[in-house]
């Protein structure tokens, strides 16, 4: 009698299992597919089946990798899911478990750029746990940028408006075209050779996925992580999104925005000193008034209670004991009304409104942008000086 090998059921799905799981391929795969049947469990898992005119794929996206991909599969959407394939125990059915998930048709550039972000992400380079906190005062700060370009102008301007005491370093790069992420990191590296930097910008104004390619460079990012101060990305408009900007400590939507986060306005510093020692001599006078208080109510209780002989003494100290009161809260009071006028002096003495009015004057250019650097006209631009009590429209004649 012939014997014959009998397979349980699990014997067979454990085969096939690993039969599929030895093939290369099957590990490391993008399919492209309609999404049908999409659903998500209490936990948050996505189960969804991708298919062709003729067949169809199980599919399951978790909680976990559901959070970080491009697109959430919804039913009738053309995708393209990367994963790996296996099979399913219970129902013995082939299945993908996903790991991402982009739109049709954005390409192999896209799959590439969401596999380094995926890489880099699991070297830890994106955690919240690395970012530095922005320093409270900055007195020099290095932007990385195109000299030529509308970031650096607008950056000036910005600085210039909120605190002209700031000093700015230019590291000039290029940002995009053939050798723009060398010349980034070339810039990045020079900076990190400065003493007293207090933060970086890299910016650039706002272009096709493109011309933003430099920013998305590992080489960028890595520079970008390297350096030894808190770094500002400022990479576009607000809707571009480069991988420096999961890289930099703090993202800001335009390079605006970006010195505008590390340059506080010194004119509301000013107003806000002033309010506060406001509340701080207010404080004091209400304090001065509680105490008052407590010394009439205590002379009236003494009044009633207290031996003729014994009030005169009592009220006799009582009255030397709120004179000595009333004398040191005027000294307290005057004081710190003394402290408000000489801080709100020194405030005021530094204000960039004072630079002009002690002789000093700000050049800026048809578009109201400050200009600091006369190569930045050419004869016959337009130009406005703004002086103590007014402005000038002129035009220049000569650069020298």
């Amino acid at each position: 009698m012939i014997e014959r090998k009998v397979l349980r059921v699990r014997d067979v799905v454990r085969l096939l299992s690993d039969r599929i799981r030895a093939i290369a391929e099957l590990r490391d795969v993008w399919i492209e597919g309609e999404v049908s049947s999409a659903s998500s469990s209490p936990q948050g898992h996505v189960y969804f089946a991708l298919k062709d005119a003729e067949l169809s794929l199980q599919c399951m996206l978790s909680a976990e990798r559901a959070a970080n991909v491009a697109v959430l599969p919804r039913t009738g959407q053309r995708v393209v899911a990367h994963g790996a394939l296996d099979v399913f125990g219970y129902r013995s059915v082939y299945q993908l478990l996903v790991d991402d998930v982009i739109p049709a048709g954005l390409g192999e550039a896209y799959a590439r750029l969401e596999a380094l972000r995926r890489r880099l992400q699991a070297e830890g380079l994106f955690d919240a746990a690395r970012k530095r906190p922005l320093p409270r005062a900055v007195r020099r700060i290095g932007v990385v940028t195109s000299p030529a370009g509308a970031a650096w102008r607008d950056i000036q301007t910005v600085v210039a408006r909120r605190d002209p005491r700031i000093e700015i370093v230019l590291a000039p790069a290029q940002v995009q075209g053939a050798g723009a992420a060398d010349s980034v990191i070339a810039a990045l590296t020079g900076l990190a050779l400065l003493r007293g930097l207090d933060a970086i910008v890299v910016a650039r104004g706002g272009g096709a996925p493109e011309e933003l390619a430099a920013f998305n460079d590992e080489g960028v990012v890595r520079a970008v992580t390297r350096a030894s101060v808190p770094v500002v990305s400022g990479v576009g408009h607000e809707s571009d999104t480069t991988l420096v900007d999961f890289a930099a400590d703090l993202r800001a939507p335009t390079p605006s925005v970006a010195a505008e986060l590390l340059v506080p306005d010194a004119r509301a510093g000013i107003v806000a000193l002033d309010r506060a020692m406001r509340r701080v001599a207010q404080r004091a006078e209400e304090s001065a008034r509680r105490r008052r208080a407590l010394v009439v109510s205590a002379r009236r209780v003494l009044d009633r209670r207290a031996p003729r002989a014994l009030v005169a003494g009592l009220r006799r100290r009582t009255d030397e004991a709120g004179a000595r009161l009333d004398r040191a809260m005027s000294r307290l009071l005057t004081g710190r009304r003394g402290a408000v006028t000489s801080a709100s002096r020194r405030l005021e003495a530094l204000s960039p409104f004072n630079v002009v009015a002690r002789g000093y004057a700000i050049v800026e250019d048809a578009d109201g942008h400050v200009r600091t650097n006369a190569r930045t006209f050419q004869p016959g631009d337009p130009a406005r000086v703004r002086l103590r009590d007014g402005r000038l429209v002129t035009r220049v004649e000569d650069v020298e």
